[in-house]
């Protein structure tokens, strides 16, 4: 190496960091013991299947998820590993049991990385601290290009696949996802095989977290069949059987009303002992809180004032609170960031391929791209003596993006391969990412200035008017 090259390498931490923890996570034995279990019918010839990952990170790195740019960029340069045409159909062949295993499995490699004294991405209380905290959601795959013969007769969007995700709420990183080919599938019938996954890779006790639709009582014993597991659910169930055994009146540090009751949910066969805990948020109910009349809202504005009901197998009051277990589902949107991130930094809305299978390759790989970027973050974050949660990934993927390119560029992707382990990649990471925090440039815009919680705006009567009735002040309002 070059002195060029020693100096380039010297300021392009951040590319150091990303081109060696892929080194670690897709080492050779562990790809190949991925490939061997999980192929199915599928064969390497030409295209090796570590090969065949390198070019998909580098469509979506480096040419926002454009396949076939890579390719002309390779043809130009005389690198073109194989056929464009034969890694289209590589792709669209890869069976579902092999991007499960990519995430699963990966991420368990970036998990060996995490600094032994790093702070948890958000801060959780105290409480929870026996639990693996995991908040699982599902994910329609969308806008799925129309390429194949049988799709290009229709008008409209099509759905590429749905998967169910579970997230890690202490590192933020993925941990699992169950998969459907089928993009108009239910969330519910997913859960199943996510459970089997996340048992494997969670070996201590494992609360999950989960919004409304997983509410019935064959979900929720799904979530606690693991002696010691437990659950937290929003439920739906407006008109559910409840039989009240104890009750206790509360507020919370807003002044709303809560209502914390024990009982039986259901009955018959399909029953179940737990806590429900009723946070009263609309107005109509202030009066009646506990009382069975809980009526859906209709208009949108009325559905952000509608009351939080939760479900939890977590029957002891005093061991957990319900301030605590409010503030647990808070932090249920970290997931629904997720997906946003994942979709807009790591170029999912520009599906690869065409096909189901395909576009599950790529939303598991861009999920695996999203928790090394996430391990990125947390050695950032503690370099500045910071929350993880206030590094903005859009900022940091950036610099990445740039340093990868100038170094793809000057040094013609040439990287010194040094084979590590755990302990010593953790080592190394520290050392490169050491003063790399910069409170102006990844600080999120939301920190910087948080945004003021907006009063509700008027409705007009009618739901319309004019805009010179507003201007003459001759507004009638509901």
């Amino acid at each position: 190496m070059n002195d060029f090259a020693r100096e380039l390498m010297r300021r392009s931490p951040l590319a150091a960091c990303v081109l060696e923890t892929c080194d670690f996570i897709f080492d050779k034995s562990f790809l190949r013991s991925i490939w061997d279990e999980h192929r199915g019918r599928c064969y390497e010839d030409v295209l090796t299947f570590k090969d065949f990952l390198c070019l998909m990170r580098d469509a979506l790195v480096n040419h926002g998820g454009s396949a076939h740019q890579l390719f002309v960029d390779l043809e130009r340069d005389g690198e073109e590993p194989c056929d464009e045409s034969n890694f289209y159909r590589k792709l669209a062949r890869t069976p579902v049991a092999l991007s499960r295993a990519l995430l699963r499995e990966g991420t368990q490699r970036l998990r060996q990385l995490l600094p032994e004294s790093a702070t948890p991405v958000v801060e959780l209380p105290g409480c929870f601290d026996r639990y693996t905290l995991v908040v699982g959601d599902g994910k329609k795959i969308k806008d799925a290009a129309k390429r194949l013969a049988p799709t290009r007769g229709y008008r409209g969007k099509l759905l590429g696949a749905k998967t169910l995700v579970a997230l890690d709420l202490r590192s933020g990183m993925a941990l699992a996802m169950s998969d459907s080919l089928d993009g108009m599938t239910n969330d519910v019938p997913l859960v199943p095989e996510l459970m089997t996954q996340l048992h494997q890779v969670v070996e201590q006790p494992m609360l999950t977290v989960w919004d409304r639709q997983f509410d019935d009582v064959v979900t929720m014993r799904r979530f606690c069949q693991r002696e010691g597991d437990a659950f937290v659910v929003r439920t739906k169930q407006h008109d559910a059987i409840f039989t009240v055994e104890s009750a206790v009146k509360s507020t919370d540090e807003q002044g709303r009303a809560v209502l914390d009751e024990i009982g039986t949910l259901g009955q018959g066969n399909k029953q179940m002992k737990v806590r429900r805990i009723t946070l009263i948020r609309s107005k109509s109910n202030k009066k009646s809180v506990g009382s069975k009349s809980n009526k859906k809202p209709k208009t949108d504005a009325a559905e952000q004032d509608q009351d939080v009901v939760l479900l939890t197998n977590l029957l002891d009051r005093k061991a957990y609170p319900v301030a605590d277990l409010l503030e647990l589902y808070r932090h249920r949107w970290g997931i629904e960031q997720l997906f946003q991130q994942v979709t807009e930094t790591f170029s999912l809305s520009h599906l690869i391929g065409s096909s189901p299978k395909a576009t599950l390759l790529q939303f598991g790989y861009c999920l695996l791209l999203y928790n090394l970027m996430q391990l990125i973050k947390i050695y950032v974050a503690k370099d500045g003596k910071v929350l993880a949660s206030m590094v903005s990934m859009f900022y940091l993927f950036n610099d990445v993006k740039k340093e990868l390119s100038a170094w793809a560029y000057h040094a013609n992707g040439v990287w010194p391969r040094t084979r590590r382990e755990a302990q010593e990649m953790r080592d190394r990471l520290a050392e490169l990412l050491r003063g790399s925090w910069d409170a102006v440039a990844y600080t999120k815009a939301s920190d910087k200035n948080p945004r003021k919680k907006s009063k509700p705006k008027p409705l007009l009567r009618g739901g319309h008017t004019s805009v010179q009735r507003i201007l003459d002040g001759n507004v009638v309002l509901v």
